[in-house]
């Protein structure tokens, strides 16, 4: 039964129906976008809200502060005979239990320095007073008093745990002058509440900051100036507790950007030269708001951080707060983006849900389809990237029930088919880098530096004339097997087979940098190969290398042509492998090659030869082995060979004498030692130059 067919154009209409699943991904993709900028713009309103909250909130602590302050000085006023009474600190005591955040109210005198103050005393503190002794357990304020009304400065401590129910009275003599301190200094210019900026406290060590206002009478005398004191660790706890959202921190700088305000006050100063400093917002140990006080740049600013802890993501917003008696502060707000994107994240991420199902059952449709469509023609693309390299031998097994494909698959297999015979007869391996080097069928060539090998079976004729034609050929292809297999492995190509001689070159069609050792490695690869066991009859292949200038390309006619080197340098490579003949040897180099693998390879020096047809002598040597490997030989040849090569004709004599004695079969040796002997005998002409003369191939 013939199976349907399906044609083309109707599998790509089909195909162009599925484009509505993009347009479906640039829908969510473009809801989700607007729903994550709305989340943002929220997030912003939701921190500048926050933002301002914190401000009204802490304004009106600074204000209830200043409120205090104003009061203690009316008070100080109605009562100026009496200020240096203790009973005077009652109204303070008053006003500073109604403010819990305050730490302290109190005045100093301008006159003869005396101060008087109420410390409202936290569970917190381990240590307080002159000799810095844990307070009484139930002690909850501090009536502290500095005067000289027994005759000698002292300053005493009376710790309360209600007004006039003393616990413990601490004295010691004073060292404190009010009239030096920060807050005391900056009231004295005008009548206005002023902020002393934060300072180190006395009492307790720890910093905070002071609104005071002088005290005057009605002609501009000065009588002393009063302050309410907040420690920066109330403000810590204020601040904790007013955090935003989960996980956000609000916090304060001052004008210099230093922390007066964070969560946790043990993190606000440090020890720094041996005095404690507030630290910069920067160096805080906080990974989020150290980021971003280093991002602010002065003004109101919202931006987005990045955690150095864990890199997410955090809102930020800074602005310059209210003039705070005469100070420039800054109110900072960082929080999670999650805590404000989250509900409109989630929202988006539903949405983005249902289109990624949708998505996916169309991808599901659109993957099937394109099986069907696609799946033939990648095969076919894949065979015809085999045909390219040559890989001919396998058939073409694709078949689509579309009536296009099917026929080019066919098409296909029918061209790979007349392919694979043709490629019988033609190097496969030389067409392969024909094709990558890109140089096309053109007649022409280049010249181009060129190491070029010539192989030839020594007695190939007289072994193969009582062997069988039959048995002939399946030996004689395994030994091209075997050279060819050790000259591509080596980066060669072969250029052409002649009878049983092989023509192989280097650095063409494909550069090689390293053609000359590759050219000698394949030598000796060539002949550990050819001498394993064969088949056949185990012969000696000749084999000769030189190096230097060809021309390389094309050569033949419009309908055929061969890659082929041409000049006399391949000539000259041709001559070299017949000089293994008259020097018993297999593989010899010219001097060229043997001086691009100095130190690579072993070789044996014969000298200068003039072979036959030719009048320029040129140096050869015979390619032993790679370097390091153990021929004690070639040490008693080279000596014999410099004696031979200065003309000391005795001692050349001892040496080949000793040679050909250990290596009778060498015919080098003996054909040096001959004439080693005649020149001795005869003497040399004084036109001599060291080169062996050959009349016959």
């Amino acid at each position: 039964m013939e199976k349907s067919r399906v044609r083309l154009r109707i599998g790509i209409a089909v195909t162009f129906l599925v484009v509505v699943v993009p347009l479906t991904v640039a829908m969510v993709g473009f809801l989700y976008r607007q729903n994550a900028m709305l989340a943002r713009q929220m997030a912003v309103q939701a921190m500048q809200l926050a933002e301002r909250e914190v401000k009204i909130t802490v304004t009106a602590l600074f204000g209830n502060l200043a409120a205090a302050v104003q009061m203690s000085v009316a008070a100080g006023q109605a009562a100026q005979d009496g200020l240096h009474r203790p009973e005077s600190l009652r109204p303070l005591f008053e006003q500073l239990q109604r403010i819990p955040q305050a730490y302290s109210l109190y005045y100093g005198l301008h006159g003869d320095g005396a101060f008087h103050q109420i410390v409202r005393l936290s569970p917190e503190m381990t240590k307080f007073g002159p000799a810095g002794a844990k307070p009484p357990a139930d002690a909850k304020w501090v009536m502290r008093v500095i005067d000289s009304s027994s005759g000698e400065r002292r300053d005493t401590y009376l710790y309360l745990s209600t007004w006039g129910k003393v616990l413990k009275i601490e004295r010691a003599n004073a060292t404190y002058d009010p009239r030096e301190r920060p807050w005391y200094v900056a009231a004295m210019p005008d009548d206005q509440v002023v902020s002393s900026g934060a300072y180190v406290f006395s009492g307790t060590g720890r910093p905070g900051l002071t609104l005071s206002k002088r005290l005057t009478t009605e002609d501009g005398t000065r009588v002393g100036v009063f302050g309410a004191d907040l420690s920066i660790d109330s403000l810590s706890a204020f601040l904790r507790e007013r955090s935003i959202g989960l996980g956000g921190t609000t916090f304060i700088l001052d004008e210099d950007l230093r922390l007066i305000g964070y969560p946790y006050a043990d993190r606000i100063a440090m020890q720094r030269n041996g005095r404690l400093t507030l630290v910069h917002g920067s160096e805080v140990d906080d990974p989020v708001v150290s980021v971003a006080v280093e991002a602010y740049r002065g003004g109101s600013q919202s931006f987005t951080v990045q955690s150095k802890e864990d890199g997410s993501t955090w809102l930020a917003s800074l602005s310059p707060f209210p003039d705070q008696f005469g100070r420039k502060w800054v109110i900072g707000v960082v929080a999670p983006e999650d805590v404000f994107v989250g509900p409109l994240r989630q929202a988006s991420m539903a949405i983005l849900g249902i289109g990624t199902a949708f998505v996916l059952i169309a991808t599901i449709a659109i993957v099937w389809l394109s099986r069907l469509l696609v799946r033939p023609i990648h095969a076919l693309i894949e065979e015809t990237d085999r045909i390219r390299r040559l890989e001919l031998d396998a058939p073409v097994a694709t078949s689509s029930p579309i009536l296009e494909i099917d026929a080019l698959a066919n098409a296909v297999d029918t061209m790979k088919a007349g392919l694979s015979s043709f490629g019988r007869y033609v190097p496969k391996g030389l067409v392969e880098d024909i094709v990558r080097s890109g140089i096309g069928t053109t007649i022409g060539g280049q010249r181009r530096p060129l190491t070029v090998m010539f192989s030839d079976l020594q007695g190939f004729t007289a072994a193969t004339e009582s062997m069988d034609p039959e048995a002939v050929l399946p030996w004689l292809s395994d030994y091209f097997d075997r050279m060819s297999k050790a000259i591509h492995a080596n980066r060669g190509t072969i250029d052409k087979y002649i009878g049983d001689a092989v023509m192989a070159m280097w650095n063409a069609p494909l550069d090689d940098p390293d053609h000359v050792i590759n050219a000698c490695r394949a030598m000796l690869a060539c002949r550990d190969g050819i001498h394993q066991d064969q088949a056949g009859p185990a012969l000696v292949t000749r084999m000769g290398l030189h190096t230097g200038i060809a021309m390389v390309g094309n050569v033949g006619s419009s309908d055929r042509m061969q890659y082929t080197a041409l000049g006399a340098m391949v000539n000259l490579a041709s001559r070299i492998e017949s000089l293994n003949k008259q020097l018993g040897t297999e593989l010899l180099v010219t001097d060229a090659v043997a001086q691009a693998v100095a130190g690579r390879f072993l070789l044996r020096p014969f000298g200068p030869v003039v072979v036959a047809g030719a009048s320029i002598p040129i140096a050869v040597h015979e390619l032993v082995d790679q370097a390091g490997a153990d021929h004690p030989h070639l040490a008693a040849w080279n000596r014999a060979f410099a004696a031979y090569e200065s003309r000391d004709w005795a001692a050349a004599i001892d040496g080949f004498a000793a040679f050909t004695e250990s290596h009778p079969a060498d015919k080098a040796g003996h054909l040096l030692l001959a004439n080693a002997r005649h020149f001795q005998a005869e003497g040399c002409p004084a036109d001599w130059d060291g080169a062996l003369r050959f009349t016959s191939k």
